[in-house]
């Protein structure tokens, strides 16, 4: 049997072709293995602001692919219900383990409601939001009165229905020691809301 140079060199070409396509299938699937190594890990379904209590409704699981960084966020599966936000989650953000705190004083936070008139505060103020509170004098049209600054990056709770009225009322969350000087400018003073961000 003669076999000729062109039937070798076309077998090995085969037999070559058919040990790439069998390696590039053996690596397409290793990867795609490797990319869904996805874990399930708590979101924020809208704005979080320091000092709020974290309720079931403020969270959603979400699957993402976090290789070395998994251990830098809240797995599904923590109990993180009735905690306490450290620091602001904006609405879908990943919530990290350093964000919240099971210890917290609770017993050195007020909420209080302040009564604004709706040109005084930001729109679409919202839970989760943190302001600036100031005061400003009410008096005489004619004097010039400069604001002051009565508590600064404040954790809005909850922004009650907006009437016809022309007020809105707003749940803030104080330190017990910012209550008793915010109430004092209620009765003579205008009060102003400015969201930081």
């Amino acid at each position: 049997m003669n076999i000729s140079k062109l039937d070798i060199l076309k077998n090995s070409r085969l037999a070559m072709g058919l040990a790439l396509f069998i390696i590039a299938l053996t690596a397409a699937s290793l990867i795609s293995k490797e990319a869904n190594r996805t874990v399930l890990v708590w979101a924020s379904t809208g704005e979080l602001a320091p000092g709020q209590i974290i309720e079931q409704s403020d969270l959603t699981a979400t699957s993402v692919l976090l290789a070395q960084t998994a251990k830098n966020y809240l797995s599904s599966s923590a109990q993180i219900v009735g905690t306490t936000v450290l620091n602001k989650i904006s609405a879908g953000d990943l919530i990290p383990v350093a964000a919240i705190a099971n210890d917290v004083d609770a017993n050195n936070q007020r909420l209080v409601p302040l009564t604004i008139e709706i040109s005084d505060l930001p729109i679409a103020l919202s839970r989760g939001d943190v302001i600036d509170i100031y005061a400003i004098a009410k008096t005489n049209a004619k004097e010039s009165i400069s604001p002051t600054l009565l508590v600064s990056a404040v954790s809005i709770e909850q922004v009650l229905e907006r009437s016809n009225s022309g007020v809105v009322s707003v749940l803030v969350i104080l330190e017990n020691e910012q209550v008793i000087s915010t109430l004092n400018y209620l009765t003579d003073s205008r009060l102003i809301l400015v969201r930081t961000r």
